[in-house]
């Protein structure tokens, strides 16, 4: 495998820093992660985030009819609540915002603080996670999001983009969410940055059906 990369504890932040500078034309970096360049009229601000390592999820969504800001945690780490909140607080423009992530125990504790502190301060502030993963639970609310991510990021994008108030984005939100469903696959595991071995591993010939996105157990090899 060839790698490239300087210390491993500061890959996430030299690479969301060369993503900066690559994309200026189009986003900036705040505390915490990017949000887009404002043109036109104002929109409720679609947030998303997670951690680093899901290229090109989630900074790689930031633009025109898709996100209006991603915050960004560490590899496979959710970011923490003030990150959230001062994404949130950036991207927003005056028409409240919408929260969105794949759901992990750790991003729905802490966008969900950041949540509270942002309604406190009079911002309108609505939460959607996503619930895609079928082979992570049979109850729809209790399942992870993976790929589905994108599907309800890109609806709410298009409807922000699009002009509709908050109640609209958030509602066509929960829609495509209701209408999404995935099961992930893998025929080998990630190596994470400084480590020598893959993160899992599926037998020769085989392919690894349910695993999540972090290498969480799937169904069955």
């Amino acid at each position: 495998m060839t790698k490239l990369f300087n210390d491993p504890a500061e890959f996430a932040e030299e690479q969301f820093s060369g993503f900066l500078s690559l994309y200026a034309d189009r986003l900036r970096g705040v505390p915490g992660g990017a949000v887009s360049l404002r043109t036109g009229e104002p929109q409720v601000a679609v947030v998303v985030g997670g951690g680093s390592g899901h290229y090109p999820a989630f900074c790689g969504l930031v633009g025109p009819g898709l996100a209006t800001g991603a915050v960004v945690g560490n590899i496979f780490t959710s970011p923490t609540a003030a990150q959230v909140y001062s994404v949130a607080k950036a991207a927003h423009q005056g028409r409240g915002g919408v929260l969105t992530f794949g759901s992990y125990a750790g991003d729905n504790l802490n966008f969900g603080i950041a949540e509270e502190r942002l309604r406190k301060e009079g911002i309108d502030t609505r939460t959607v996670v996503v619930t895609d993963d079928i082979a992570s639970a049979p109850e729809e609310d209790k399942r992870r999001g993976i790929a589905g991510d994108f599907t309800v990021f890109k609806v709410m994008g298009a409807a922000a983009a699009a002009g509709l108030d908050i109640d609209e984005v958030e509602r066509a939100g929960r829609a495509a969410n209701a209408a999404t469903r995935t099961l992930g696959v893998a025929f080998s595991g990630c190596t994470m940055p400084g480590a020598d071995k893959p993160l899992f591993t599926v037998p020769e010939g085989h392919l690894g059906l349910g695993l999540g996105i972090h290498g969480e157990p799937g169904i069955r090899d």
